[in-house]
């Protein structure tokens, strides 16, 4: 697997620097520059390197092989053209497969509804970023190499905007800033948490849309994109999403899926290059949940 990357930063060691830019380790990136797997500007460097603006960093690793099946299965296209396509991901659903889950994936519906894909020989075809298994909404394909790579340079230099809708507990009033870093939690790996020492930067604006009386009903702008970073965020200043059982509490719903729904997607077309947007309605389940608080 092949990623190319123009730098718009200075003076940061370029381990550091990719391990923010994409969803791996500081410890990946290392190997793979001890590997010789890294190059800039056509030349091999250590992992001391510090970039410069304007560095043309490539890296290539093998990933896994896990043999992909076509399955068919009713995709809900929002949007698709020759070069993209956007679709609206339900919940309790994971966007590739795994060594544990290599069926029932968006992967396995996109390789039967597609004949290519941006990125086809990887275990993640058409895939530059992801939803967690249980949180519904939008996410673009990549249909050729050409979208898959400017759609990777668009999220890895924060030219994409991504709204989420989330219903969670507590009473929020005002619009914050949740600007915390994530890592892995050092004691749960499936999970992660703020970690000041070794986490990600990550930063997550909230704005309310509507406060009841033990609920709040609010709007989340991704600022950056980390694993589980709107519900690690709003789980560290104790309005953790409703129905995440990861992160949440006991609800009076008795629902066990987070309540957390990807609404917009904005991003400039591969092709054409002109800034396109998507929006989706949430779940019937979430506006049902609403309702019943709102009376």
């Amino acid at each position: 697997m092949r990623y190319e990357i123009r730098s718009k930063e200075d003076n940061i060691r370029i381990d550091k620097y990719l391990s923010e830019k994409f969803d791996f380790s500081r410890n990946f990136f290392k190997n793979l520059i001890d590997q010789k797997l890294v190059v800039v500007n056509g030349n091999t460097v250590k992992s001391s390197y510090q970039v410069n603006e304007g560095d043309l960093i490539v890296f290539r690793y093998e990933e896994e092989k896990i043999t992909i099946q076509p399955e068919k299965m009713d995709l809900d296209i929002i949007y698709e053209d020759e070069f993209v396509a956007v679709i609206n991901k339900p919940k309790n659903m994971i966007v590739h497969p795994t060594n544990s889950l290599e069926m029932n994936t968006l992967v396995n519906g996109l390789l039967y509804r597609y004949e290519s894909l941006g990125n086809m020989d990887s275990i993640r075809p058409g895939i530059v970023h992801r939803l967690d298994k249980d949180t519904s909404g939008l996410v673009v394909i990549a249909k050729t190499d050409e979208s898959y790579n400017s759609l990777v340079s668009q999220f890895s230099e924060g030219k994409v905007d991504r709204l989420y809708k989330a219903l969670v507990h507590g009473r929020i009033t005002n619009n914050l800033i949740i600007d915390k870093p994530i890592g892995r939690d050092e004691k749960t790996r499936i999970k992660f948490a703020i970690n000041y020492k070794n986490g990600k930067p990550a930063i997550s604006k909230v704005n309310p849309i509507e406060t009841y009386e033990d609920y709040s009903f609010i709007e989340v702008k991704l600022e950056t994109g980390r694993t589980h970073q709107i519900r690690v965020h709003l789980s560290s200043i104790n309005h953790p999403v409703v129905g995440d059982l990861i992160y949440g509490r006991e609800n009076e719903f008795k629902i066990k899926t987070q309540l957390l729904h990807a609404y917009y997607l904005s991003f400039n077309h591969p092709r054409t290059m002109e800034r396109v947007h998507f929006e989706s309605a949430i779940p019937k389940e979430f506006e049902d949940i609403l309702g019943r608080i709102r009376r």
